[in-house]
């Protein structure tokens, strides 16, 4: 088993909640742009050649490399701690985990289960109460336990001296000018956002994001890049916020979509626009037309070469989120770029 193996399931929680901060993995340097990769005859296929096509599988990889060793790296980090705290107080680890976590979390009640059930019912598909009710309970315990886990551990991390060292990879993530932006050009901090209107984690991101633009109102910029999964209205959603943008409502339009209920047919995407008060008749004009469609393409290219294989990607000057992430994670990230001196 594991080195205190009961911490694992906490792990992604503690470094979410900040106890070892975000870092991660330098890429090696890359050999020279004229290095042969195969001789074809007479021609020649160079290595450049080669890493440009395959730039968004290597920067895939070189994050997951990454993530993969700063998810091993938290895990020694807690386990560390722990052990200078249990070795303070003379115990084992085991047992001051027992103490701290274990000994301080309570069974759920049959009232709390059965509210679960009821709150979450209709994602249940009609599953009677008798047959799930144990599942439940060992859930919310389970989270319990991972909360009280979490506390303690950022307990232990407040008098501790944790630096990380690992670095973590930075795209260099280009903004065009036809991107849609708001705040500042100059902000020290710039977060571009890769989405589909059509996925639902991106609809879950939005209250983060809100939350977010709204705490560093002034001090950062945010950009909107479209990343089309080919779902069957992601380009005609994508082209309606365009076609918001051209009089002066894309950022309201972009927000509605991801946090109005709504199927984005033809119909529903004009009573959108009507609901914003744009002209419905150059709105559906313009909805109608491909005119946007090269840009957005251009977008979901350009987060492909970046390694974006997924809905919502975030990349903080550079710095990758992936999912729905929380507000925590995000502060984490800006926090640290805003301390940094300018280059």
């Amino acid at each position: 088993m594991k080195k205190h193996a009961f911490l694992a399931p906490a792990v992604l929680l503690l470094a979410a909640a900040g106890v070892t901060g975000c870092a991660g993995t330098q890429a090696q340097p890359a050999p020279a742009g004229s290095q042969p990769a195969a001789q074809v005859g007479g021609a020649r296929i160079t290595l450049e050649e080669v890493d440009k096509r395959a730039a968004g599988t290597l920067a895939r990889i070189d994050f997951e490399r990454y993530e993969a060793r700063r998810q091993v790296l938290d895990e020694m980090v807690n386990e560390k701690l722990l052990e200078e705290a249990a070795r303070a107080k003379g115990v084992t680890p085991e047992a001051l985990l027992k103490s701290e976590v274990n000994d301080k979390v309570t069974p759920p009640t049959d009232e709390q289960v059965r509210a679960t059930y009821e709150q979450h019912k209709a994602q249940l598909g009609g599953m009677p109460f008798e047959q799930i009710k144990e599942r439940i309970h060992r859930s919310l315990y389970e989270q319990a336990l991972s909360s009280q886990a979490a506390i303690f551990q950022l307990s232990l991390k407040k008098d501790a001296r944790v630096q990380i060292l690992l670095e973590e990879p930075r795209a260099e993530v280009a903004v065009p000018a036809s991107a849609p932006s708001q705040g500042p050009a100059d902000a020290k901090v710039t977060i571009v956002e890769f989405l589909d209107y059509q996925c639902p984690f991106c609809h879950r991101a939005q209250e983060t994001v809100d939350q977010v633009l709204k705490q560093y109102e002034g001090r950062v910029r945010f950009v909107h890049r479209d990343y089309v999964l080919g779902k069957p209205r992601s380009l005609p959603a994508a082209r309606a916020a365009r076609c918001a943008g051209e009089q002066g409502k894309f950022w309201e339009y972009h927000r509605g979509l991801l946090v109005e209920a709504g199927d984005l047919s033809d119909a529903d995407l004009l009573r959108r626009a009507g609901s914003l008060g744009l002209d419905g008749k150059n709105f559906t004009a313009c909805a109608a037309t491909d005119r946007f469609d090269d840009d957005i393409r251009a977008a979901t290219s350009a987060g492909g070469e970046l390694g974006v294989s997924g809905t919502p990607t975030f990349f903080i000057n550079g710095r990758r989120l992936v999912g729905a992430r929380s507000v925590e994670d995000f502060r984490a990230i800006i926090e640290a770029e805003l301390q940094k001196p300018r280059g």
